[in-house]
């Protein structure tokens, strides 16, 4: 069953990772957006995301995890499989953004029975969905060029065919496996100190306050949006790397995050959730900082992309497990999945905000990873401010 919940969380990953590949041709040439417009594509959904924290709030108690699985699973595959219609650009954002419904609560659900799942340790199990989340997202990108350039010139829609099937399969699997799953997580959460099988490491978990974790969703999804875009624009405009050069070194640190992120788990599960976030954010903050700094010399950056991405290995399992150690199943999973959301977007929108007034120049890219890297450094700070231990 373990396997399953894995497998369904790597299904769920792959719809919106498809479309990336193939914005442009989706947006820009499909309905004569601008390219600002087409990146509101990928951020719209915020917007239902948002709203799924109150209806997953408002079902919990009385739906069953696994039934509200596949009722969102269902539903969010009749919404993407609408975007292959000619709906005109309103009506297409207008389905993009109730898609954001769905998405958000089967996250929360998948990630609900994870965390309450009886095999192993709770930072170990979300480690390794952390590892399968990252690793569907980077599937789905390669699926979704890939099919586009196999069906050739102006079928780029398929993405949204396959987006559709993916969810669909993983409703389909849920209501096949649903008495196994139902085993796995009960409506009210149970306490983080103690596994389904009895055991704990301890009888006191060490956490932090709900906000701070949110927080920490936004800033670790924030510096990724830089990551991938500002840091890209940074390598393009002012070293001579080319294409293919700055691809993988922008793709360094992502492939460590993902790689890394069920070892991370089962660190964290040795030494302590909290302290093991506590020093892999600090190291990821000063990588970061350094980034922009050493672009000149690529065997030094390439040392610090490989050390930004072995600590932001650790940023989401542990982050997920000190979630689960809130005790708000799903309505927190939920919130995490959107305050994520949120940060992403930010680290997109608001370099170009900067840009555009700073203007396009050298200390302005320094500036604002620089800015973001403190900013996780503050949302680290508060986590050892904030810190107490829960019975």
């Amino acid at each position: 069953m373990q396997r399953l919940v894995c497998l369904l969380i790597f299904l769920s990953a792959l719809p919106d990772a498809m479309v990336v590949p193939v914005l442009k041709d989706l947006c820009v040439d499909r309905y004569g957006v601008s390219r600002t417009e087409a990146q509101a594509f990928l951020l719209v959904n915020l917007l239902g995301a948002a709203v799924a924290i109150g209806v997953v709030a408002r079902l919990q108690r009385s739906v069953e995890p696994v039934r509200l699985l596949m009722a969102a699973s269902v539903l969010d595959a009749l919404l993407i499989a609408c975007l292959w219609l000619p709906l005109g650009w309103p009506g297409t954002m207008a389905v993009r953004a109730l898609e954001g419904v769905p998405d958000a609560i089967t996250f929360g659900v998948l990630m609900q029975l994870l965390g309450r799942s009886v095999w192993g340790s709770v930072a170990g199990r979300l480690g390794l969905g952390s590892m399968v989340l990252l690793g569907g997202v980077g599937c789905g990108m390669a699926i979704g060029g890939l099919a586009a350039k196999l069906m050739g010139p102006g079928a780029e829609r398929v993405v949204f065919v396959l987006g559709a099937g993916s969810s669909a399969l993983v409703a389909v699997l849920a209501a096949i496996s649903r008495g196994g799953l139902v085993g796995r997580v009960d409506a009210t959460p149970l306490p983080m100190a103690k596994d389904r099988d009895g055991t704990a490491a301890s009888d006191r978990v060490r956490t932090v306050p709900a906000w701070v974790v949110l927080a920490m969703a936004f800033v670790d999804r924030a510096t990724g949006g830089v990551l991938t875009g500002t840091l890209s624009l940074f390598l393009a405009g002012f070293f001579a790397y080319d294409t293919s050069e700055r691809g993988w070194m922008v793709g360094l640190p992502l492939l460590a995050m993902a790689v890394g992120a069920w070892p991370a788990g089962l660190v964290a599960q040795r030494v302590g959730t909290l302290r093991l976030r506590q020093w892999a954010g600090g190291i990821y903050a000063m990588a970061l900082a350094a980034v922009p700094f050493v672009g000149d010399a690529q065997p030094v950056l390439v040392s610090v992309l490989a050390v930004l991405g072995l600590a932001g290995a650790a940023l989401l399992p542990t982050s997920l497990t000190l979630e689960h150690a809130v005790n708000r199943g799903a309505v927190g999973f939920t919130a995490f999945a959107t305050s994520g959301g949120v940060g992403y977007a930010s680290g997109a929108v608001i370099p170009v905000m900067v840009l555009g007034v700073a203007g396009d120049e050298a200390s302005s890219y320094q500036g604002i990873i620089v800015g973001f890297a403190l900013l996780h450094a503050a949302v680290t700070c508060a986590a050892v401010a904030t810190a107490r231990w829960q019975e």
